[in-house]
């Protein structure tokens, strides 16, 4: 057998293992993105400037994805719809809006209008529904959003019907009045908690909203910068909160109300401010999104085990080829006639 006969057999028989190695590289080196670090997925967060933030408080990061230039405008009352990659907001205007992510840009929600004389401050969304309680008051509202398309990603949403629910037992009115604070849905039992601004944390089962408000912890008094801005992690096993005032963030357990400090997460990000509401949390992406023009994702360094895996098989691969075709000499082998 001819000397390049030999060395071109040599090289057909690595390629694969040569492919099979990319492949592990480029899944380890996306690893990070697709873990979203220890929590797993991100919180979404609005500061005072109207930036959209990414928030892992577990990893204890916040990732600029979307700047106030390109939102247009003031965003409160944020709510993620996870199946359509859909944040909704109400603007300065007390109008409907949303940050279609797939495609990086803000659209209106078309439908019947929500009628709002004021922003409400708090917002979420379950169960195909856009819930907030009106300013100051102890009417839930619930916003139905209906979509049309193809593709769920740019689906158009609208709202197809408003309900209204008188919650009973709040007593919405003194140091009990109903602003906000922040509210969140715990997407697996429909049960709605809510802190208001002055640190009163309540509970409302969805499912029989008028007559099961349930006072968890009562209010602190007058002071209104206690409250905290809500959401759930993505599987609704941890309340998270955060305090726009101090920046802080806690675990909050949901049968006491007791607040647990994150020691060392803090999110001063604007103008001496923290978070101005949460809006719910997503799936990690591996990616940023279209046009991303926030904040740069760092790329991930490969985690040692990684490395150390990708090392392993590539030893494993060489030492079946012959000893003067290793790694790049199977090229060099080619081109001067064999091994």
């Amino acid at each position: 057998m001819s000397r390049p006969t030999l060395a071109r057999r040599s090289l057909r028989a690595a390629l694969p293992r040569f492919f099979g190695l990319a492949v592990i590289a480029l899944l380890v080196g996306l690893a990070p993105y697709a873990t979203a670090g220890t929590l797993g997925h991100y919180i979404y967060g609005v500061d005072v400037s109207n930036d959209i933030y990414e928030i892992n408080p577990v990893d204890q990061t916040a990732t600029k994805v979307l700047t106030s230039t390109e939102i247009g405008q003031t965003a409160n009352a944020l709510a993620w719809n996870e199946t359509n990659e859909h944040l909704f907001f109400v603007n300065a205007a007390n109008t409907f809006d949303y940050w279609e992510r797939s495609t990086n840009t803000i659209k209106s929600v078309g439908g019947s209008p929500l009628g709002l004389t004021a922003d409400p401050n708090n917002a979420a969304y379950y169960n195909g529904s856009f819930w907030y309680f009106e300013h100051n008051s102890n009417i839930l509202k619930e916003a139905q959003i209906t979509y049309s398309g193809g593709d769920p990603l740019t689906a158009t949403p609208s709202v197809s019907n408003i309900n209204s629910y008188a919650v009973l037992g709040m007593s919405a009115f003194g140091i009990n009045t109903n602003s906000f604070g922040d509210i969140a849905i715990d997407q697996n039992t429909g049960t709605l908690y809510a802190n208001t601004s002055r640190g009163r944390f309540y509970s409302v089962d969805l499912a029989s909203p008028i007559t099961s408000f349930t006072e968890i912890t009562a209010s602190l008094g007058n002071d209104r910068t206690v409250g905290l801005q809500l959401s759930f992690d993505e599987s609704s096993s941890t309340l998270y909160g955060t305090n726009y005032t101090s920046g802080d963030w806690y675990t909050i357990d949901t049968t006491t109300g007791a607040r647990t400090l994150i020691a060392g997460f803090n999110t001063l990000v604007a103008g001496g401010r923290g978070f101005r509401d949460l809006g719910g949390a997503t799936f990690p992406w591996p990616l940023p999104p279209p046009d991303f023009v926030g904040q740069s994702v760092p790329v991930p360094e490969p985690s040692s085990f990684g490395l150390a895996v990708v090392g392993l098989l590539g030893l494993g691969c060489c030492r079946r080829l012959p000893k003067r075709c290793l790694g790049l000499q199977v090229e060099a082998a080619v081109r001067n006639g064999g091994c």
